[in-house]
């Protein structure tokens, strides 16, 4: 079972997702500690499952011509098995369970507008019979694809900062909203 990441393991994984060729020396000089518990750590978080280092690209920038999200609707009890099939393409870059409109998303690459309509219109209604429907978004532009971890870890540490207890703060209850926190002034 994996541990919970401490400070030190996060700010290891947000310098190798900025770039993972650096050197465990580099990193280790950069946060203060050992080249040995660097390595060790970034090994201890890749066995466990927590992290690979690898080169990730943007789909639309590599020339691929067609990227698209699919939300999809599953007869119920049919959820795992579609999604295990679904996971077995190689264009499907990412598959996903949810909650709301769609059982199952997935991010699919097509070489053109043609085979996404076929694959979406002929395909998938073959290989999955528990299919009740899609709804597609081809993708035009990405503004933003991040797999930088630095920025979510200080955004969990603000979070986490907001929900501590505090000692001063006074309470009221607001009827539309719920309970709302004042600082004193």
């Amino acid at each position: 079972m994996a541990e919970a990441l401490n400070e030190l393991d996060r700010r290891i994984v947000a310098a190798l997702a900025k770039d993972g060729r650096r050197s465990y020396r580099d990193i280790a000089r950069e946060l203060g500690v050992s080249e040995a518990t660097v390595r060790s750590r970034a090994t201890r978080l890749q066995n466990q499952g927590l992290i690979k280092v690898t080169a990730v690209g943007s789909p639309l920038a590599l020339g691929v011509k067609v990227v698209a999200l699919i939300l999809m609707r599953i007869a119920p009890g049919k959820v795992a098995a579609a999604e295990r099939t679904l996971a077995s393409y190689p264009h499907i870059r990412f598959v996903a369970t949810a909650l709301g409109s769609a059982d199952i998303v997935i991010q699919t690459l097509h070489p053109s507008v043609r085979d996404l309509h076929r694959f979406v219109s002929e395909e998938l209604p073959a290989v999955l019979p528990e299919l009740n429907s899609t709804e597609t978004f081809q993708l035009t532009k990405v503004l933003k694809s991040t797999w930088t971890w630095g920025d979510w870890f200080e955004y969990l540490e603000g979070a986490e900062d907001e929900q501590k207890p505090d000692a001063e703060a006074s309470y009221w209850l607001d009827e539309a909203d719920g309970p709302k926190r004042r600082r004193p002034e």
